[in-house]
């Protein structure tokens, strides 16, 4: 009997566990939904093709993307991605 209510108490504990962890596991935020989509070979980069072949405005493509990709590899990495619209700390004079 005494076994049984330790199996029962580790097992309730360990669920509890689950349960929470669960819960508090992270949804993709809609830029990470975004990107993931762009990266249609799935390498976990945005090449210049990618962007382009899914832009809207493919005229001015190249020079967005050359502002985005701020390491100057010529992909786009998640990092990159989700920082548009953020604003960067600026250089001190």
């Amino acid at each position: 009997m005494k076994n049984h209510l330790i199996i029962t108490t580790a097992l309730v504990v360990g669920l509890t566990f689950l349960d929470s962890t669960l819960c508090h596991a992270q949804s993709p935020s809609p830029k990470q939904k975004q990107f993931e989509r762009l990266d249609t070979d799935k390498n976990g980069e945005i090449s210049l093709e990618e962007y382009k072949a899914k832009t809207k405005t493919p005229d001015t493509a190249e020079e967005k993307f050359a502002k985005i990709d701020t390491d100057k590899n010529g992909s786009l990495s998640l990092e990159e991605w989700t920082a548009i619209g953020k604003k960067r700390p600026q250089a001190a004079e």
